[in-house]
């Protein structure tokens, strides 16, 4: 063969080679990533698209960080433990306000989740996901993150462009998409002051350095319970909802425990309705995210301050309670919310949690039992293919459509 042929041949096999290459890195994927470095990829990594998942754990719970190892290996997760700090370890000397009344449980819970935070700061982490080690979640979850990503992106985004103001974001899940083949288009319901949002919601040529967006301190993604923004309040009231979202239980499974009022989530949006919004009255600090900055704002503010349970300091501390005390000067009260807002934290959560307290058989908090430790049940509130409930299933390599679902629409809820 020539050399002429020889270099023709040559051109043949790697010119195509280079444009798929090209177009594989260049091209905007559905939810808003490059495909070289997605959204899809980044949140079906092993630590769901955080720079590590920190699990505490007391080293006394050895059943506890079994069943916790055994459930993420069943999610093809990986975790960092953090060994858990009991009351009597904290001296009353570290803090700087009195415990008394206090309990043990929760003064060693704030120590061990300053010590989660520590890592992140020491680790040069550019975010990490935390927590607690009695918790359960859906085994769809990378799904899940997969539309909270594309959310919390459009909501940071919107918060930017201070186009907000009493806007509500409806986002179809990618499950849906494929299904439904919408067009590629975007918009306005001036009747329901409502954007609607279909496959191109996450189309955004912008780099990120966290595929969940940037500018954000915290993502409170397991709790027990929030309240959707204020008016009245200083908090942005911009929230995108993910409708039709089959994860979502029904209304009537809207409740963390027995005691407890129905969600109203199930009140104000239609059946299977999942919310992103900004953190307002969380409790229980189950599961949540810290980016590298929102770790040194809370060591800041915590790491030698304890005055209540961690996760009443974590939602003052997001609703702007503390950062009004320290940071707002008296000339300021007459400035705009807009200027509130930016010496505000940015957190945000979603209704209902993707992951939730697991009620065992027997198993109880070793801070406080949710309904003042009367609730009766096992299970877990908010989560229908439970990995928890489904694990045997799970290692037995069972399909998704032989999981059992412990929060069917037609069903009895877990609660007794």
């Amino acid at each position: 063969m020539s050399p002429y042929r020889r270099i023709f041949a040559a051109i043949c096999v790697v010119a195509p080679l280079i444009y798929i290459y090209w177009w594989r890195f260049t091209t905007p994927d559905t939810l808003g990533g490059f495909r070289g470095l997605s959204a899809r990829e980044d949140v079906f990594n092993k630590t769901l698209g955080f720079s590590k998942i920190f699990v505490i754990n007391l080293p006394s719970r050895t059943d506890r960080r079994d069943a916790m190892a055994l459930a993420g290996a069943a999610s093809n997760l990986t975790f960092t433990w953090i060994d858990g700090v009991s009351g009597g370890q904290v001296p009353d000397r570290v803090v700087s306000l009195g415990t008394e009344g206090r309990s043990s449980g929760a003064k060693g819970s704030w120590r061990s989740h300053m010590n989660a935070l520590q890592a992140v700061v020491r680790d040069n982490l550019q975010s990490a996901l935390i927590m607690e080690d009695d918790i359960d979640w859906d085994i769809r979850i990378k799904s899940q993150l997969q539309a909270f990503a594309s959310a919390s992106r459009i909501w940071l985004r919107q918060l930017k462009s201070d186009k907000h103001q009493n806007e509500l974001l409806d986002l179809v899940p990618p499950s849906l998409i494929r299904k439904r083949n919408a067009a590629a288009a975007v918009f306005w319901d001036s009747e329901k002051n409502t954007i609607q949002l279909n496959s191109v919601t996450g189309f955004d040529s912008k780099a990120h350095q966290i595929v969940y967006g940037d500018d954000w301190d915290v993502l409170w993604l397991g709790h027990c319970g929030a309240d959707f923004p204020s008016e009245r309040s200083s908090i942005s009231p911009l929230r995108v909802a993910i409708q039709d979202d089959v994860t979502v239980p029904a209304p009537k499974h809207l409740k963390p425990h027995p005691f407890a009022l129905q969600d109203k989530l199930g009140e104000v949006y239609p059946p299977h309705t999942r919310v992103v919004h900004a953190s307002s009255g969380n409790v229980c600090s189950l599961a949540y995210a810290v980016s590298h900055q929102g770790a040194r704002k809370l060591l800041s503010e915590f790491d030698a301050h304890y005055d209540t349970q961690w996760d009443l300091m974590l939602q003052k501390w997001c609703e702007g309670k503390y950062a009004s005390k320290n940071t707002l000067r008296p000339n300021f009260e007459e400035k705009s919310d807009r200027k509130l807002r930016e010496t505000s934290p940015v957190c945000l959560t979603v209704q209902p949690p993707l992951f939730s307290h697991y009620y065992a058989k027997g198993g109880s908090s070793n801070i406080q039992g949710q309904g003042g430790g009367y609730a009766k049940g096992t299970g877990s509130p908010y989560i229908r293919l439970s990995v928890r409930e489904n694990l045997k299933r799970l290692i037995a390599g069972a399909l998704e459509s032989e999981m059992v679902d412990q929060l069917p629409d037609d069903g009895k809820t877990i609660w007794k």
